[in-house]
Formats: structure tokens, C-alpha cells, sequence
């Protein structure tokens, strides 16, 4: 394997997986993606990442070299639907190459990079943690690193759209009803076949069990090419803390199991690059150390796609004839009066997740580069649980796609506040996930010991 990038995309076969591939292919035949260019202005430059302690030689930048070949594993649960998607994503990608001008240093470039990429089909299906550690011995025999992670995939346990009740919201509130809307009703009491809580294990646990058992494939990326690897986590607008941290992280009994597990992979993300710096600057995590990188090479950054139109509508149950194509009018109308948050293509909502993925680490905002970011500049509906209650500290930063009225895509950042009920759950939540994550690999390697015994293979 040569020294180029190797990133998962996990639900790479539709929506703003598919999309997010998409954009990856056309930034990455460019010797100088335009996604990768620094956008941000630091208030604070010189405080975004430490360097690596006692390793100068992991940077915080990648080198794009057509020559070297990028590697796109595509982690979806259909596999039919998966190559379905691979096969558009290279005609997409030609579609591309051939509005080059011919002759170009650019033309050039983005034909050798066709000749190198690799689009890499794996089954995964989040709802099996069988299926997630499977997944993880398949990779490890077949890559020699990963350089990213882009936990994209996601579920939620919708019973119906509350049509009537939207439709006053859209009169009323047009921006709020889009970008958070509350009358997607959700059932509570779903569980997985592992009988863990199912939008909790599909959106939150399953990537946590999936970024562990991968996690020596990307420090072994930093070891081999000398950059640090990243994990980006995609939360949501929708993003809330809506449950009870003592009685329900699993998130069976909450009616908002969608927003809470998008607050729960903000909280989790945000623990885990927490301890990764803490490892960064003083050589070790102080404490489950074994979460992180030995010295910090894999950063977490939680990333968010806006508001877009993929298959996940189809879950509530509209029973309106074209109801798809009101919603897409409903979306441009309010994009077009001022909401930075709806996108009309999937292409233009993985533009957050595809530059933070690119950009140089020392080029992303920081709750201690960018001390000015506050929650308090975010306007929220009376409906949501930072109504109000927006005060000064800061638990992350949520990188969002955004466009302007006429659809220029641009990377925005969301200053995210500390839940002050419970300041730290994600502290809490990241040492159950790491019980119940060793429970099941134990479970694994004593069926596997069980296998062999009985002669068969493991």
C-alpha cells in the first residue's frame, strides 16, 4: 500500500454518504483541492494543535500526490446498493475530468489520479456489533493504515411526519421549521437485535465499537506517512440533549432518540479530542489512556451536513402525493430568505465533512484559538432545549455546511454549549461505551475460542 489516503465512509451508498464521496473523488483529482485551503481566521493563531510530544515528525497536513492513490472504503449494509453507488461515483468522477481542459496541468493531474483511486466496497451494518467487529478484521487484513474516518451513517426511529402541525410551523417560523424541526415523531423502545437501544447503537455506540477496533490501523498511518489521522464524527442541527445521562444512555425511553444520539456523538467526540490533546502535550492521556493515540495522532472533529434532502424523509410516512417535491420547494423558498443551513444538493452538505477532513489541522478553529465563538450567537426556536440557556462555556465546535441565498457552499462553525445539568456526561458516557465495548469483544473472542474448539473456523 502506498502512502495515500485511506478514508471509511460509512452509509457511502446514498445520501450525504454518497455525497461526501462524491465531493472526495472531485477535490482530490485537483493537485490543490480547493477544500483543503484554509478559510478560517484565527483569533488566537499558534493555539489549535499541539505537536505531537516527542514525535516532530507527525504534521498536521496531508500531501496530495496523484501518484500515491487514494483509497475509499465504502462501509454500507446493502452491498447490490453499494456497487450500484460506486459505479455512478466513477462516472461522476470521469464526468468530471472530461470538462477539464484538455492538455492542462489539471487535466493531467486528475487523469493520473483516476488511474490510482480505489473505490473499496465493505459490508457494515451498524445495528450489529457482530457485523462492526467484523468489519474490523476484515480492514486489518486487508490495509496496511487508515488515514480517516468519516462516521456519516445514520437512522432514526420515525412513526409519521405531524403534517398539519409542520405546515403552521412553516407559515409561522419558516427558518426554525426547517432547520429544527419538531414535528418529526419518533417511537420510543426500539431495540437491536443486540438489544441495545437501536437509534443509539445506529448512530452513536456502533461507530464507537467501529473507530476502537480500527484504531491501531490509524495510528499506524501516522506512524507510516507521518500525519496525524482525524475521525470525523457527523452530529446534526437536530442535536439535543434530550435524555436522562443516569437512566437512559441508551436512549430506549426518550421520544428524541434521533437529536439525543447526535448530542451523544458531540459529547463523545468531544471527550475523546479532549484526552487526544491532553496526550499531545503532556505524552499520556490521564486516564483510559488506551482510548487515544499513544501520543495523540488521531483527532476527533464533529462536522454536521445542514439540511438537505436524502431517503431518511422517507421514514416518516408522508401521505401527501409529491410530497418530495414540496419539500424541495419549501427548502429553496427558505434558503432563499435567509437560512444558511438549507442545501439543495448532496454535493454542496458534504462540504463541512470534506474540508475538515483536508484542511490543515492548524487552519480549524478551536474553542481556545477562537474565544469569541459563543453559543449566544445562535438563534434557536422556543422549542429547543438551548432556548434560553445559551451561556458563555463553550463543549465544542460543530463544523456545518452552509450556503449563502443562491447556493455557494461554504464550511460554518457552531460554538456548541456545555450541558451545565450534567457538565460531564461525556466523561460518564465515553467509560460506558469502553464497558460495554470490551464486553462484546470479549464475548466475540470466546465464541471464537468456542469455534476452534469445535474444529471450525473462528
Amino acid at each position: 500500500m502506498s502512502k495515500g489516503l485511506a478514508i471509511v465512509v460509512t452509509g457511502a451508498n446514498g445520501g450525504v454518504g454518497f455525497g461526501i464521496c462524491h465531493r472526495l473523488l472531485v477535490q482530490l483529482s485537483s493537485p490543490n483541492p480547493p477544500d483543503a485551503q484554509p478559510l478560517f481566521k484565527l483569533e488566537v493563531p499558534g493555539t489549535t494543535y499541539a505537536s505531537v510530544a516527542g514525535d516532530s515528525r507527525i504534521v498536521d497536513e496531508y500531501t496530495f500526490d496523484a501518484d500515491a492513490g487514494v483509497t475509499i472504503i465504502m462501509a454500507c449494509r446493502d452491498l447490490k446498493r453499494a456497487e450500484d453507488a460506486r459505479a455512478r461515483l466513477y462516472g461522476l468522477l470521469d464526468k468530471h475530468i472530461s470538462k477539464l481542459r484538455t492538455g492542462s496541468e489539471e487535466e493531467r493531474y486528475a487523469r493520473k489520479f483516476r488511474k490510482n483511486v480505489r473505490l473499496e466496497l465493505e459490508r457494515l451494518d451498524l445495528s450489529s456489533v457482530r457485523s462492526v467487529l467484523d468489519f474490523g478484521r476484515a480492514v486489518t487484513q486487508k490495509y496496511e493504515y487508515l488515514s480517516h474516518l468519516i462516521f456519516n451513517a445514520g437512522t432514526a426511529t420515525y412513526s409519521h411526519l405531524d403534517v398539519l402541525g409542520f405546515a403552521w410551523d412553516l407559515i409561522r417560523f419558516p427558518i426554525h421549521a426547517c432547520q429544527h424541526p419538531r414535528r418529526n415523531i419518533q417511537v420510543n423502545g426500539v431495540l437491536s437485535k443486540d438489544n441495545l437501544g437501536y437509534t443509539w447503537q445506529c448512530n452513536v455506540f456502533g461507530h464507537y465499537v467501529l473507530y476502537r477496533s480500527v484504531q491501531p490501523l490509524l495510528i499506524a498511518y501516522a506512524d507510516k506517512v507521518g500525519s496525524s489521522a482525524r475521525v470525523l464524527w457527523m452530529s446534526s442541527l437536530d442535536a439535543e440533549p434530550e435524555f436522562d445521562p443516569s437512566d437512559d444512555w441508551q436512549l430506549t425511553k426518550t421520544m428524541h432518540s434521533y437529536q439525543a444520539s447526535k448530542f451523544q456523538i458531540e459529547l463523545i467526540a468531544a471527550e475523546l479530542e479532549r484526552r487526544t490533546l491532553e496526550a499531545q502535550e503532556t505524552g499520556r492521556a490521564s486516564n483510559m489512556s488506551e482510548l487515544v493515540a499513544p501520543h495523540g495522532e488521531i483527532h476527533h472533529l464533529v462536522v454536521s451536513p445542514g439540511v438537505t434532502a436524502t431517503n431518511m424523509s422517507s421514514l416518516l410516512n408522508i401521505p401527501i402525493p409529491g410530497w418530495r417535491w414540496l419539500m424541495l420547494t419549501a427548502f429553496f423558498l427558505v434558503r432563499l430568505i435567509g437560512s444558511t443551513h438549507v442545501l439543495m444538493s448532496l454535493y454542496a452538505a458534504a462540504v463541512s465533512a470534506v474540508h475538515f477532513a483536508l484542511v490543515p489541522l492548524r487552519a480549524v478553529p478551536t474553542v481556545r484559538n477562537s474565544p469569541r465563538l459563543s453559543p449566544a450567537d445562535v438563534e434557536y426556536p422556543f422549542w429547543h432545549s438551548y432556548y434560553g440557556k445559551t451561556g458563555s462555556r463553550v463543549q465544542l465546535l460543530r463544523f456545518g455546511s452552509e450556503n449563502d441565498r443562491w447556493g455557494n457552499e461554504r464550511p460554518g462553525v457552531i460554538a456548541v454549549p456545555v450541558w451545565e445539568e450534567h457538565p460531564s456526561a461525556g466523561e460518564v458516557l465515553l467509560e460506558r461505551f469502553e464497558r460495554l465495548y470490551e464486553a462484546f469483544e470479549m464475548a466475540e473472542a470466546t465464541r471464537g475460542i468456542g469455534k476452534a474448539g469445535n474444529g471450525q473456523a473462528a
